[in-house]
């Protein structure tokens, strides 16, 4: 039951940390809504914190654990999953730490990072144009949220997978991981 505890608290933290980065993110926006793929971050870690709590009460709901349980942690391991690639595919090819004009060039047309744009008389003017060093911010929060969301997806199928494990053996509470 300790490794439980253990293992949804780190659940729990990571989410919070997902969703955070997430919701930073957005209300750094400048000009415009935020991508989706930084919307999706946001409802992934509330969901993954959703997905921890109801781990944490299967402890003590006997028929909240196993199977469903497993569902829940199946389910939260698979929005993590698709919310990485999603930010990792949108950053692609761009370097948080490079100064080159050419990887310059690729952060501000990148909706993750530029703060939004928008076109006036044929123009296109990005929130974030002349701030460089306020892109590379951004840059290394979406890669941090991604990393995160990597390692939920890891807790969670792993989690998934012991509450699976702990019905087929029928032992102690459905919920416990033993």
């Amino acid at each position: 039951m300790i490794v439980t505890v253990i293992l949804r608290f780190i659940q729990i933290l990571f989410a919070a940390i997902v969703l955070g980065l997430a919701v930073t993110l957005i209300k750094d926006q400048v000009v415009g809504g935020p991508p989706s793929a930084i919307n999706y971050a946001a409802f992934t870690g509330g969901f993954g914190m959703v997905a921890a709590a109801a781990g944490v009460a299967a402890l003590f709901i006997e028929p909240l654990g196993g199977l469903i349980m497993a569902a829940i942690d199946g389910l939260a391991s698979l929005f993590f999953l698709a919310g990485g690639i999603a930010i990792v595919v949108m950053l692609r090819g761009i370097s948080c730490s490079s100064t080159s004009l050419e990887n310059q060039a690729k952060m501000y047309e990148n909706d993750l990072l530029n703060g939004g744009c928008i076109t006036y008389k044929g123009e296109k003017a990005c929130g974030l144009m002349d701030d460089l060093s306020h892109m590379n911010t951004r840059c290394k929060e979406n890669e941090a949220d991604a990393a995160f969301m990597f390692m939920s997806f890891a807790l969670c199928v792993s989690c998934a997978v012991l509450s699976f494990l702990a019905v087929r053996r029928g032992t102690g509470r459905k919920g416990a991981l033993v």
